[in-house]
């Protein structure tokens, strides 16, 4: 039987971060491994990401878009694909809206139930968490945690006790609205740390399981629920030339992105992520790759991008988010 592993987390929890990580170790440990990707919307921008880190040392495949029933389809036949050609160990991300039963009912059909057994249920969640997500935002949370064996903490450096006791409060409420019959306790949760995750962690890690997590099903669809909006060829605003190319593009987007998050008349926008060029006059500048939710904006230098940008979230105004650009496209 093959092992798969489900990491999950709600949108910009960082688990595309963690299962970097994880997958690193677990080919260390001479296993076998392919990860199979499945991102909100018609485009995976982590994929840069993914082929950078993983390359090498995982077999990667992407499933993109579709509505559920049609991603059930793509994430099956992949699997199917992966069963045959031998693979020890299986990680699945899922998007940041899934319904973790949608991952149980898959792995019971014929003929993955005779392939593959379950092995780690995980879910990603930042430490500092909004706490004013909607109704679907909180059912997603709760169908993730609670059918995790274990839930790793992300995001946590300078969040105090209080902070975190509140947060462990919010999941529990978050579970009980749907009855969930799982409780979250300290004893489940790996305050995470990116470069510091000892070889006993990493054991610890991989013996989570996963729970039942029987709870109140509702209908809700993942494409319907949240918004997926794509601005290509992006260019800024009033870039200060009085500073180097680099330094003004970076702080430029930083401003751009913490202030798009503020703006209430844009919706309720969840997480940005995308790419932009340092000098788009030029075929030999460099990269910015952003990945950013309300409470973090992620900045970093990459030596290949894509033009484009992705914002997530609920009842989001495309023009008005559009007018925070200098320039943008609709299609590429």
């Amino acid at each position: 039987m093959i092992k798969i592993d489900l990491i999950t987390g709600f949108l910009g929890a960082g688990k595309t971060t963690f299962l970097i990580d994880y997958a690193k170790y677990m080919v260390r440990c001479g296993e076998n491994v392919a990860v199979v990707v499945n991102d909100h919307g018609a485009i995976n921008v982590d994929r840069l990401l993914l082929e950078e880190a993983l390359s090498e040392s995982c077999h990667l495949e992407m499933v993109i878009g579709g509505d559920s029933d049609c991603r059930r389809r793509r994430l099956k036949t992949k699997l199917i694909a992966m069963g045959i050609q031998g693979y020890s160990r299986v990680i699945l991300e899922p998007s940041g809206v899934f319904d973790v039963d949608e991952f149980f009912d898959m792995l019971f059909e014929d003929p993955l139930d005779r392939w593959y057994e379950i092995g780690n249920v995980l879910a990603v969640v930042e430490a500092k968490l909004s706490r004013t997500l909607s109704v679907s935002g909180r059912y997603f949370l709760a169908s993730q945690v609670g059918k995790a064996g274990r839930v790793i903490l992300s995001k946590s450096e300078g969040v105090s006790d209080e902070e975190r006791a509140s947060l462990v409060e919010y999941i529990n409420e978050s579970l009980k609205l749907f009855k969930c019959t799982t409780v979250l306790s300290e004893q489940r949760i790996y305050n995470w740390k990116l470069g510091e995750i000892s070889k006993e962690d990493y054991d610890m890690i991989l013996k989570s399981g996963y729970r039942s997590g029987e709870m109140i099903k509702l209908p809700v669809d993942e494409e319907a629920a949240f918004d997926s909006l794509f601005y290509f060829h992006v260019k800024l605003k009033d870039i200060n030339i009085g500073k180097p190319k680099v330094v003004a593009v970076k702080e430029r987007l930083e401003e751009t992105i913490r202030a798009l998050f503020k703006d209430s008349d844009c919706g309720n926008i969840m997480r940005i992520k995308g790419f932009i060029k340092i000098n788009p006059d030029s075929d030999l500048s460099g990269w910015f790759e952003v990945n950013a939710t309300g409470t973090e904006v992620l900045i970093r230098p990459i030596p290949v991008g894509q033009e484009l940008f992705i914002v997530i979230g609920e009842d989001l105004d495309k023009e008005r988010i559009g007018s925070y650009w200098g320039s943008y496209k609709n299609e590429v």
